[in-house]
C-alpha cells in the first residue's frame, strides 16, 4: 500500500474529494479483506465516501477531523470496514442490490427478452450476472453506475447529481457518456454470456 502525504490539509473541497476518490478507491478495495467479494467491497468504499463527504460537515468532526491525506485514507478505510461488518452482522446480501440495478438496465442488457419466453428466475439471475461481469471487466464503480442511472433513467438534473456526489456537472456528463457507451457496446454480449450460466 502507498504511503500517503502527512502534510496538513484543510477540510476537502469538492474537487479535492474527487482527487482523493481517484487516488484512494483501488487501494481501499485492495486493503479491505478479501473475505468479502469485490462488489461488496466496492459498495463499502462508495458508502464511506458518501458518508464522509455528504453526511458530515467540518464542524461535525470536531477535534477528530483527519488533518492529512494519510489520515483521510484511514478514516475512509475504517468507515468502509464498519460498513462491511454491519452488512455481515445483519446478513445483507449484495445480490439483491445487483439484481435491482440490473433490472433498471434490462433494456440495455436484454432488449426484446422482457416478458418473453425466459423463466423469470433465469432472467433475473442472468441480468444480475451480466451486470456483475460488466462492472468488473469494464472497471465501472458503483458510484458511476448510480450517476448514470440517476441521469438516464431517473432523469435527475446534472446539477442535483453533482451536488449529491460532490463532483462537477461536467463530470456527471462525462460519466454518463462513458458508462452509456460501454453499456451500448458490451451490454448484449454480457447478457448472452450470463444466460448460458443462468439457464
Amino acid at each position: 500500500m502507498k504511503n500517503y502525504s502527512s502534510a496538513i490539509i484543510d477540510f476537502p473541497t469538492r474537487s479535492v474529494w474527487g482527487e482523493l476518490y481517484s487516488k484512494f478507491r483501488k487501494p481501499l478495495l485492495t486493503k479491505l479483506s478479501s473475505y468479502y467479494c469485490l462488489a461488496d467491497r466496492e459498495d463499502a468504499v462508495e458508502s464511506a465516501f458518501d458518508k464522509l463527504m455528504n453526511k458530515k460537515d467540518k464542524d461535525a468532526y470536531g477535534d477528530k477531523m483527519p488533518q492529512t491525506e494519510n489520515g483521510w485514507f484511514w478514516a475512509l478505510y475504517w468507515q468502509a470496514k464498519s460498513y462491511l461488518s454491519h452488512m455481515r452482522e445483519h446478513g445483507v446480501v449484495h445480490a439483491k442490490y445487483v439484481e435491482e440495478m440490473a433490472k433498471e438496465l434490462e433494456n440495455v442488457f436484454a432488449p426484446g427478452y422482457f416478458g418473453g419466453f425466459l423463466d423469470n428466475e433465469v432472467y433475473s439471475k442472468a441480468l444480475a450476472l451480466a451486470l456483475g461481469s460488466f462492472r468488473k471487466d469494464q472497471d465501472v464503480s458503483c458510484r458511476n453506475l448510480k450517476i448514470y442511472l440517476s441521469s438516464v433513467y431517473k432523469k435527475i438534473p446534472a446539477k442535483v447529481i453533482a451536488e449529491k456526489f460532490k463532483i462537477s456537472e461536467d463530470n456527471v456528463y462525462v460519466i454518463k457518456f462513458r458508462v452509456g457507451k460501454l453499456l451500448e457496446k458490451h451490454g448484449k454480449k454480457y447478457f448472452q454470456a450470463a444466460l448460458k450460466k443462468a439457464a
